[in-house]
């Protein structure tokens, strides 16, 4: 497999581009921007569900940094560490902040459901996030920027969210989340890019074995979240596979520098 070093800069602007084209094809009924406000959860099943869609998140970052702070060390690039050590502090932030936005609505600390649904995510993915750099990497690419279609899912088709969730995750976690995302291409990218051609090609049959194995590993916990945030927050999942899988095929495409049709078959998220 070839790498055809064309690659433009990974932005905001290009995921947009790169996800709308997906909806173009494969979900056109989907809207390109909000049309309806999201309201607060009003009954108590309401609640009860948004409270464990919020649990989920916390749980979700908290995963994040504990996943950096073990390896952190473990990389010499004090790039990549100064990276990471941002990554820690504003993953740890929005999980703080969930944790007390679902404390306000439940009424008491959720702290130890969330380490419950964090210990969900070490079963489910093992020691592949700090086994080597590769499956760090696969990691990154599963919990940054793999999960961006659910992301623009959420934002235009959602029904239900807290008030001052929605103004937290609009001034803080949309563009840390960016940030994290632009810092996992950065490093990548580095990386790739000093490498021969016959080095490259090393790097992408490494890279590639470890994403499935990492898809292989998310796909139980990806459909029983989408189900939940069907349930919690009332989000558009019936053409989330299809969008899922074409959007990793994208992602994975712009970091391999391989055309999507040059790709090997992959783990499909229903598979």
């Amino acid at each position: 497999m070839t790498a055809i070093l064309t690659r433009p800069a990974w932005t905001t602007d290009l995921e947009l581009e790169i996800f709308d084209k997906l909806v173009d094809k494969h979900a056109p009924h989907i809207p390109k921007k909000r049309l309806v406000e999201a309201r607060p959860p009003e009954t108590d099943e309401e609640r009860e569900n948004f409270y464990r869609f919020r649990v989920a998140g916390a749980a979700h970052d908290l995963f994040i940094v504990q996943v950096c702070a073990k390896i952190i060390d473990s990389f010499p690039d004090p790039e990549l560490q100064l990276f990471l050590s941002r990554q820690i502090g504003d993953d740890g932030a929005h999980a703080q902040n969930t944790r007390l936005r679902a404390q306000a609505i439940s009424g008491h600390d959720p702290i130890e459901d969330i380490q419950k649904q964090v210990q969900k995510h070490w079963d489910y993915m093992g020691d592949l996030p700090i086994r080597n750099w590769q499956g760090f990497l696969a990691f990154e690419l599963h919990y940054e920027l793999h999960i961006v279609a659910l992301l623009f899912i959420n934002s235009r088709t959602s029904k239900i969210n807290d008030p001052d969730s929605a103004k937290y995750a609009a001034e803080k976690i949309l563009p840390d989340e960016a940030v994290h995302r632009l810092g996992v291409v950065d490093w990548w990218q580095r990386k790739f890019d000093r490498a021969s051609q016959a080095e490259k090609e090393d790097l992408i049959a490494q890279v590639l074995e470890a994403d499935e194995e990492g898809q292989g590993r998310r796909n139980p916990y990806l459909r029983d979240h989408w189900q939940l945030s069907q349930k919690g927050i009332g989000v558009e999942i019936d053409n989330l596979p299809v969008l899922y899988d074409t959007w990793r095929q994208e992602v994975l495409s712009y970091f391999l520098d391989v055309p999507v049709s040059r790709l090997p078959k992959l783990v499909s998220v229903n598979d």
